[in-house]
């Protein structure tokens, strides 16, 4: 299917429905994730962010027990954007060292596009 994904009712609802079309009548619908606390196998550092986002998430309706695996990945994206961020900043603003990016420029490159298609799929 090309083009853009289609938009799920819900974020159309919070959206106002700009469009107007009417809303799809057998649009599944998956049970809202209600326990918010973050998976034990998680890092303690993607477990902040899930601990930022999930509920955040479930108060726009946008999170339910079939996201959970999305969630990890997008948790686990920006924690080691945040990580690679912090150590660039640590390494002075230095990115090129003997005309080579910084493996942590090329490691917060590579989170944050990873990070951004897991956004999107949340409608973020």
């Amino acid at each position: 299917m090309s083009g853009r994904p289609p938009k799920p009712s819900a974020l159309k609802l919070i959206e106002g429905n700009r469009g107007k079309r009417s809303l799809p009548s057998n649009e599944p619908d998956p049970a809202y994730l209600n326990d918010l606390t973050p998976p034990a196998h998680l890092p303690p550092d993607a477990a902040a962010v899930w601990s930022d986002l999930a509920p955040r998430l479930r108060a726009a309706m946008l999170l339910t027990e079939l996201d959970t695996l999305a969630l990890e990945w997008l948790c686990i994206a920006a924690a080691q954007h945040r990580r690679a961020t912090a150590e660039l900043e640590i390494d002075d603003g230095d990115y090129i060292k003997k005309n080579s990016p910084s493996p942590w420029l090329i490691i917060q490159s590579m989170a944050f596009k990873r990070a951004k298609v897991l956004c999107d799929a949340f409608g973020m």
